[in-house]
């Protein structure tokens, strides 16, 4: 945009994610914010950039490092892209805080309640910027689909389901909940707890259960197919499914109310009425850019505290969620989300639960609590 200083922007963590969606990201935005450096513990990382830079037209060549402490040490960027595995992103954030960058991030917020209570307070100890690519907030079909919610009369209920046809969960670090923290709920599956959060806010109670492994003898120990219900605070109710092992990719996501109902998936919005006839059609891109929608809001509220702090509030709450929803795979019984920590995300981490249930030891993972493994 005419007028306004180029973002001087670094990567943290070159892997695929970066590679296929960053890369062409940050590339169509050369005018608003400039890749000065990257750094990856893998050295191969900086090769398979400078390839993926020339494919899309990225002529200059950030300045590459091993680790993100030499990287921060040399460089000042602007903003910060953290795009590296669950497990590492806690203390990387934390030091972008402390320092005073802006941090752009993938998920998951956090691997558990005590890490999500960490980070809501130093970005506020230090006046912090963080966004988190949570890309279906920023979609204008799922814009459109978050408008369409107020012309179907009052909500009474959804199904959603959301499934990969992947293997990558069975090997690296995502095989392990130590590293990943989790399959299906909080890997994939954030994106869709994310939005069910946008659009219906914060579940009262939840009850969720997972499959039987897809190969019983496989090392991995993440969930792979869950299938939770979901009732909140005004009686609406939902059932969402989360898979990574299935034979083909969906999702689909149906909102009834008193005056008809909507069917959302990637590419399509259809509003139906009570006597389900069509009523409103918006088409989508089967295939869309999942990083540059995020990024041109993160530039565009760069100074803004108001952004951050719902941001903040936002992933304290979907953490929230995400613990209750293992704790119930766990208790095998229905839990209710923590209201005494996420009514106001400002709480302490000296904070405990009470009646509600213990929470994971610090450096163990919601999944790893849940499913024994420490």
């Amino acid at each position: 945009m005419p007028g306004l200083p180029v973002i001087r922007c670094a990567v943290i963590g070159v892997g695929r994610r970066t590679l296929d969606d960053y890369v062409p990201a940050l590339a169509g935005l050369s005018s608003r914010i400039e890749l000065v450096a990257a750094c990856d513990v893998d050295p191969a990382a900086e090769a398979r950039l400078i390839q993926a830079l020339a494919r899309n037209g990225h002529v200059p060549r950030p300045r590459f490092f091993p680790d993100h402490a030499s990287l921060l040490d040399a460089v000042d960027p602007g903003l910060v892209i953290v795009a590296t595995p669950h497990h590492t992103h806690h203390d990387i954030t934390l030091e972008l805080c402390r320092r005073g960058i802006p941090v752009l991030k993938e998920k998951p917020f956090a691997l558990s309640p005590a890490e999500a209570r960490d980070l809501a307070a130093a970005v506020r100890e230090h006046d912090g910027h963080l966004r988190l690519c949570v890309q279906r907030r920023h979609h204008p079909l799922y814009l459109r689909a978050k408008d369409a919610l107020g012309r179907i009369g009052a909500i009474r209920h959804f199904d959603a389901t959301y499934q990969l046809s992947t293997d990558a969960y069975q090997a690296g670090w995502r095989a392990e909940t130590r590293t990943s923290g989790g399959g299906a709920i909080i890997d994939m599956g954030y994106h869709i707890i994310d939005l069910l959060h946008w659009f219906f806010g914060m579940p009262s109670l939840v009850y969720a259960s997972a499959a039987p492994k897809l190969n019983p003898d496989a090392a991995y120990d993440v969930e792979e197919t869950t299938l939770s219900t979901l009732t909140y605070p005004n009686g609406v109710t939902g059932v969402l499914r989360l898979s990574l092992c299935e034979s083909e990719k969906s999702e689909l996501i149906r909102v009834y109310g008193s005056g008809g109902h909507i069917e959302l998936t990637r590419d399509r919005l259809t509003r139906f009425d009570r006597s389900n006839r069509p009523v409103e059609r918006v088409a989508g891109e089967r295939s869309w850019d999942s990083a540059s929608g995020v990024l041109v809001n993160t530039l565009d509220h760069l100074s803004d505290p108001d952004v951050t702090e719902r941001e903040v509030q936002d992933g304290v709450r979907v953490t929230a969620t995400i613990e209750s929803l293992y704790r119930s795979i766990s208790q095998q019984t229905s839990v209710r989300p923590l209201h005494e920590e996420t009514q106001d995300a400002r709480f302490g981490s000296g904070h405990r639960r009470g009646t509600a249930g213990t929470e994971p030891a610090d450096g163990v993972s919601m999944a790893e609590a849940a499913i024994g493994v420490v």
